[in-house]
């Protein structure tokens, strides 16, 4: 078994460790509308495989109310600066 070298774990331990993620992030905003539909169609149908019963209708209610609360700040932010 050959010995580590101390430069090369401190080199690993250095590695910038978030650029994977903000790789994939930047790679999933520039995909195409149709293909992230596709994706999240994808994700549903899965969801679905492994809970028939999801979303039950508290679920439902508890993401229409998030949806609304985002509208509204979306709506706010959008006449920042309008004064």
């Amino acid at each position: 078994m050959s010995r580590l070298d101390p430069e090369d774990l401190r080199a690993y331990a250095r590695r910038d460790w978030g650029a994977p993620e903000r790789l994939a992030r930047w790679a999933r905003a520039h995909q195409p509308v149709a293909e992230k539909v596709r994706v999240a169609i994808e994700l549903y149908e899965s969801a679905k495989r492994t809970r028939p019963d999801w979303p039950d209708e508290a679920e439902r209610h508890r993401d229409f109310e998030a949806h609304l609360r985002l509208k509204a700040l979306l709506d706010k932010a959008a006449n920042v600066g309008a004064r």
